[in-house]
């Protein structure tokens, strides 16, 4: 069965946003709980995602769902448009060298954990985590040691989400 041309240009868009968001196809999967296979699926127009996977692919892309939607700057057989410019995430490090990243979101209760040792907020979104980090310096939160348990650490230092993340 041949994909709908409708999903190869909304597959065609998604790919588009990701990589101006500076995502990997695994980092944005790891970042929106989609499964980085039914990404690919998407962006390659052979999915037909349903409203949720709508909803969790604009949050983590940062865009209104609409902008989903909206006309890829290139489509196949047409001229290469410049590359919009790489958006750049800053995450906090801690004395470590880790950083807060998409990946320390707590298995059972499926939460990212921020904030002082007896003041914790729990934040289901990524993005939403971060932007309280900011809001509250020194940013701290939870994360497992090398033994696997998990305990606050405090920001040193703010930069780049590393590659791995994205």
């Amino acid at each position: 069965m041949a994909a709908h041309p409708l999903s190869i240009t909304f597959g065609l868009r998604v790919l588009e946003l990701r990589k101006a968001a500076g995502f990997s196809q695994e980092g944005l999967a790891l970042h929106t709980g989609i499964a980085r296979s039914y990404m690919s699926r998407i962006e390659r127009g052979k999915a037909e995602p349903k409203f949720e996977v709508l909803e969790k692919l604009s949050t983590g892309l940062g865009v209104p769902v609409s902008a989903l939607f909206e006309p890829p700057a290139t489509l196949p057989n047409s001229p290469k448009q410049a590359k919009p410019p790489k958006v750049v995430l800053e995450v906090p490090f801690a004395k470590d060298g880790t950083c807060f990243n998409p990946t320390l979101r707590r298995p059972r209760a499926g939460t990212f954990t921020v904030g002082p040792k007896n003041a914790e907020k729990r934040f289901v979104n990524f993005d939403e985590a971060l932007e309280f980090l900011r809001a509250n310096r020194p940013a701290c939160w939870l994360r497992p040691n090398s033994s696997g348990d998990w305990g606050v650490v405090t920001e040193v230092r703010w930069g780049p989400l590393p590659e791995e993340f994205r």
